[in-house]
């Protein structure tokens, strides 16, 4: 009587393939998972800027729209690792209230616009009436370290977190005309 099946041989040829397949594979897909996460967080910051200037431009108040940037500053709950937080906010009566927010462990900011500092210093963004790009620290009933970006180009580079070189996109706030921002 004759067995049908596969041989020992037979079987490890075909894990050894499996195995070459996932060794190629699974590198690509973490490679593109990161990539998508970069050019989300870029896009993300990019129209909460420009949704920022519709804003104040829009109802001509220039205290009440921010963004709000943590670089890996605020602890998540439960496993305590930090991340990032970007977020849109309306701030009116002392209170923040969240419009938009992004979060990501895996991708950074690097800027010379982000505030440092000891500890953990949140970073806000707004423009002035006239389309000028302020930045703080603090929070926005007492500002600290405020300085302004006129008739400069500013930018931000969004990278995966703790990379040197790779992928990455800039953010780039345009000086003129007021209010544009370009991912590249």
């Amino acid at each position: 009587m004759k067995y049908k099946g596969f041989s020992l041989s037979e079987m490890i040829i075909v894990i050894v393939i499996i195995a070459i397949l996932l060794a190629i594979a699974v590198p690509a897909y973490m490679s593109s998972v990161r990539r998508a996460e970069v050019r989300n967080v870029a896009n993300g910051l990019s129209d909460m800027l420009s949704v920022l200037y519709e804003y104040e431009d829009k109802e001509a108040v220039y205290d009440k729209y921010f963004v709000k940037i943590n670089n890996y500053v605020v602890p998540e709950p439960g496993t305590g690792e930090r991340y990032l937080q970007i977020q849109l906010i309306k701030y009116v009566g002392g209170i923040e209230s969240v419009l938009k927010e992004i979060k990501s462990k895996a991708v950074e900011l690097n800027s010379d616009i982000i505030v440092t500092g000891a500890g953990p210093v949140a970073t806000y963004l707004y423009y002035d009436k006239t389309g000028t790009l302020w930045r703080f620290a603090g929070s926005p009933g007492l500002r600290t370290n405020e300085n302004h970006y006129q008739n400069a180009n500013k930018e931000f580079v969004v990278k995966v977190r703790g990379a040197t070189g790779g992928y990455q996109k800039r953010v780039i706030v345009k000086a003129l005309p007021p209010g544009s921002v370009e991912v590249k």
